[in-house]
C-alpha cells in the first residue's frame, strides 16, 4: 500500500490548488464575473454563504452549518476575532501539542531506548487539542445564548411598565433595561447595533432611498432571533407585529406575554426538578451494589463448596 501514497498526496494537493484557485475566481469565464459585480453593486446576488443557501433546501446542512460556522459561533460568544484568527491560534496550539508529543517521544527514547508511544498519538494529541478548542467555543456560544435568552425574558415584565402609557417605545425601553442589566450581555449584543455581525438589514448603496425596502424594529428582532438562535426575540418581534397590524394595547399583550412566559420557566424549573431526583436516585441505587457484592461473594462461595 505504500505506492499509494505519494499518488494521493499528488491528489490531494492538485485537489486544494483548484479548490483554491476557485474560490479566489480564476476559473470564472470573464462575462459571469462582470454580471457578479454589477449584480453585486445592485443587491441582485445573494451574498450568503454556500451552506446558509443549502440549508434553506436541505435540513441537515443547516444544522451542520449551525454547528460548525466558525463566524458564526464567535459572533453568537460576542468574541471580537475573526474566524481566521481563531483558526491560526487554534491551530498553533494543535502544533504545539504535536510537538510536545515528539518531544516526550524523543526524551523518551533518549533516555530508555524505546519510545514511550507510537508517533501516531502525536498527532492525536493535535487533533484533540483543536477539538477541545472548538467544543469551547460552541460551550461559549451556547452560554451566551441562554444569558441572551434569560436576559430578555427577565425585562419582558418591565417592558410592559415602561410602555404603559406609550410614553417610551418598545425598542427604546429594551435598550434601558439591557443597559441596567448585571450581566451586560443583552447591552452588548444591542449596543451601537452589535447585531449586525450576523443581520444584514442594509440596502445596495446603488439604490436610491425610495427604493430601500423599510424594516421595521419588529422584523430587526425577528432577525437578530433567527441569527443569534434566541427565540425570545422572535416572540417579541412577532408579538410587536401582532400589536402593530391589530392596534392591541402594548400594556395588556406584554403583560400576557410576560406572564405566559414565566409560567413557560416555572413549568420547565419543573422539569428539571423532577428529573434531578432520579439522577440524585441513580448513584445512591449504585452505591448497594459494592454492598451486595461483599454479601453475596462469600455466600456465592459457600453455596458452591456445599454442593
Amino acid at each position: 500500500m505504500s505506492f499509494l501514497i505519494w499518488p494521493g498526496v499528488i491528489a490531494g494537493a492538485a485537489l486544494a490548488v483548484g479548490l483554491a484557485l476557485w474560490r479566489l475566481g480564476a476559473l470564472t469565464p470573464p462575462p459571469i464575473a462582470a454580471w457578479n459585480r454589477v449584480g453585486r453593486n445592485h443587491g441582485l446576488i445573494d451574498d450568503r454563504p454556500l451552506t446558509e443557501r443549502l440549508g434553506e433546501r436541505a435540513p441537515f446542512v443547516r444544522r451542520f452549518d449551525d454547528a460548525a460556522n466558525i463566524p458564526k459561533l464567535l459572533a453568537i460568544a460576542g468574541r471580537t476575532e475573526s474566524a481566521t484568527a481563531w483558526f491560526l491560534r487554534t491551530t498553533a496550539l494543535a502544533l504545539l501539542a504535536v510537538l510536545g508529543g515528539f518531544a516526550l517521544d524523543l526524551l523518551g527514547l533518549a533516555t530508555g531506548g524505546d519510545l514511550p508511544f507510537p508517533l501516531i498519538y502525536c498527532v492525536a494529541f493535535g487533533a484533540l487539542t483543536f477539538l477541545v478548542g472548538f467544543l469551547l467555543l460552541r460551550i461559549a456560544a451556547r452560554r451566551r445564548q441562554a444569558a441572551l435568552e434569560a436576559g430578555l425574558s427577565s425585562a419582558l415584565t418591565e417592558l410592559a411598565i415602561l410602555t404603559y402609557n406609550h410614553q417610551m417605545s418598545i425598542d427604546n425601553a429594551l435598550d434601558l433595561l439591557a443597559r441596567s442589566q448585571a450581566d451586560g450581555h443583552l447591552w452588548e449584543l444591542m449596543r451601537d447595533e452589535g447585531w449586525r455581525r450576523l443581520v444584514v438589514v442594509d440596502s445596495s448603496r446603488m439604490l436610491p432611498f425610495r427604493d430601500q425596502a423599510f424594516t421595521s424594529v419588529a422584523s430587526l428582532y425577528e432577525k437578530i432571533g433567527h441569527a443569534y438562535g434566541v427565540p425570545m426575540f422572535v416572540l417579541l418581534g412577532s408579538t410587536m407585529r401582532r400589536m402593530d397590524d391589530k392596534g392591541l394595547s402594548p400594556r395588556s399583550v406584554l403583560t400576557n406575554l410576560a406572564r405566559a412566559v414565566g409560567a413557560g420557566n416555572l413549568a420547565e424549573m419543573q422539569v428539571r426538578s423532577e428529573q434531578s431526583k432520579f439522577r440524585q436516585a441513580v448513584p445512591i441505587g449504585l452505591m448497594i451494589v459494592p454492598l451486595l457484592l461483599l454479601i453475596g461473594y462469600p455466600a456465592w462461595v459457600s453455596l458452591s463448596r456445599a454442593f
